[in-house]
């Protein structure tokens, strides 16, 4: 399966080792004061629960797993980037995937905090349209220009939960569903096609993790 643009949008992922995450002031709309304050407090959290010394991959996986399910509609993610294979898979399929989708962005996210420990997140402004909100940030790096991203959060269940991330303008999901839907494509238009490769790509990812 070829992953395109994965460091890229790794500096997003990337954000929860930040050291500091200044905040603008506060906006009028409960919603998006609510959406903004919680990519911030998300910063911390993960700081705390990743950025300790001493523990093993495992453990990082595990805590980064949790924050995962914690924070992002993952669910819903994995089923939009689907697209309408989604509504040709089978119950089986959707059950498989779902969980595949879940291992795959675990396994190829974890080791790369490490790559941006000496950035920090600056929340610039949030906006809302609809039922999101979007938070907009930057990364500031040192040694570099700073990379412009903007948080998709929605409100559902009494939770707010990240439904998108977009590095300077290039959508995660977007990319993720392209990827995807090649690979079932080029499978004859068959899902199965789509989890026999993620199977693949997380042993890999396993298999190299150190």
């Amino acid at each position: 399966m070829n992953i395109s643009r994965r460091g890229f949008i790794a500096a997003a992922f990337g954000f929860w080792v930040c050291v500091a995450t200044p905040f603008p002031p506060a906006q009028a709309d409960a919603f998006t004061d609510g959406a903004q304050k919680f990519i911030g407090a998300l910063g911390d959290r993960a700081q705390n629960s990743l950025l300790v010394k001493n523990i093993t991959l495992e453990e990082r996986q595990t805590r980064f797993r949790e924050l995962m399910l914690d924070t992002f509609d993952l669910h819903g993610v994995g089923k939009w980037v689907l697209g309408r294979y989604w509504r040709r898979a089978s119950r089986n399929e959707r059950q498989q995937y779902l969980k595949l989708f879940e291992d795959f962005i675990i396994a190829t996210y974890t080791k790369r905090f490490k790559a941006y420990t000496d950035a920090k997140l600056q929340i610039n402004n949030t906006t809302s349209k609809k039922s999101s909100a979007f938070v907009k940030s930057q990364i500031n790096r040192s040694s570099a220009k700073p990379i412009r991203i903007v948080w998709r959060v929605k409100f559902t269940d009494g939770k707010y939960q990240i439904v998108d991330i977009v590095v300077e303008g290039v959508s995660w999901i977007q990319t993720q569903r392209s990827e995807f839907v090649s690979v079932i494509r080029n499978s004859d238009g068959k899902v199965s096609g789509l989890i026999d490769a993620l199977i693949k790509k997380i042993a890999f990812l396993k298999s190299s993790a150190g």
